[in-house]
């Protein structure tokens, strides 16, 4: 028993650390001053959306009526949570402008040059209100990440590793573009990427662990999700549907089928 607790909690850490490291780790790969191709960064995007989107059918929306939801009044109130996740996220966005899509959709900033600032130019994204919202965000998408039991949702783990590679890529540029210090680029990008796994910890440790709740909060969680993938998908700022980007979401579908699920459902 107490080396399955060890295993667990092992596990757990390691999740963590893969979410954080995963954002983090792109101030130290991109060189100061230059910027990552947008076929690159778009090409994950697309990937990230859509395996988030095939996470949210296959692996967490099973999640939400399997504990004790067998009545239709129990199940309009999952949908409700979906519709409220919905319209957090729909909300969230006046705040990030769209980073959660791998776009900046701030319009100075599309219309100016990629340089990095000075302080003499007139235009600096204003990033306050953008890392407030990436970080509720990243806060309440982490929440139902590990089950009380320490099931971890692997599903959603990767689809938030995936998702966070365009957001970090972007944040990273909107650093440069500000003119910000690396050591205050990885600060910030720390404060967004601390966040999902203290989501986690505040909902296993101080959350209530009744069955109910926790699936309600996944379906808030999934409504999030839902906004996001589909937004990316069918973003006017993404090209139109090539053979290149319908083969990513098709591969995107395959993995996030074979990915394991929720334990009470696949116990593969």
């Amino acid at each position: 028993m107490q080396l399955h607790f060890l295993e667990m909690n092992t596990y757990i850490l390691f999740a963590y650390i893969l979410i954080f490291g995963g954002i983090v780790l792109w101030a130290f790969l991109l060189p100061r001053g230059k910027k990552v191709p947008n076929s690159i960064v778009e090409n994950t995007t697309v990937f990230g959306g859509a395996f988030l989107l095939a996470s949210c059918f296959i692996n967490l929306a099973p999640h939400m009526y399997i504990n004790g939801f067998s009545t239709p009044v129990n199940h309009i109130k999952i949908g409700a949570a979906v519709m409220l996740g919905f319209i957090i996220q729909l909300l969230l966005e006046h705040l990030t402008n769209g980073v959660e899509h791998g776009h900046n959709h701030c319009h100075n900033c599309e219309t100016e040059n990629e340089e990095p600032r000075t302080t003499n130019e007139s235009h600096f994204h204003p990033m306050t209100g953008l890392i407030i919202g990436l970080s509720i965000h990243a806060f309440l998408e982490g929440m139902p990440l590990v089950d009380s039991d320490g099931d971890i949702h692997q599903g959603l783990l990767y689809g938030i590793v995936l998702h966070n590679i365009p957001i970090a890529l972007v944040l990273t540029g909107l650093f440069m573009h500000n003119g910000y210090s690396i050591m205050k680029s990885i600060a910030l990008l720390s404060v967004f990427a601390i966040m999902t796994p203290l989501g986690s910890l505040c909902n296993i440790y101080l959350v209530t662990s009744n069955t109910t709740i926790q699936s309600l909060i996944m379906g808030v969680v999934v409504g999030i999700l839902l906004h996001v993938s589909v937004s990316i998908l069918f973003d006017k700022g993404q090209n139109s549907l090539n053979w290149l980007k319908l083969a990513i979401i098709i591969m995107a579908f395959v993995a996030a089928y074979f990915t394991p699920g929720c334990p009470e459902i696949y116990p593969f």
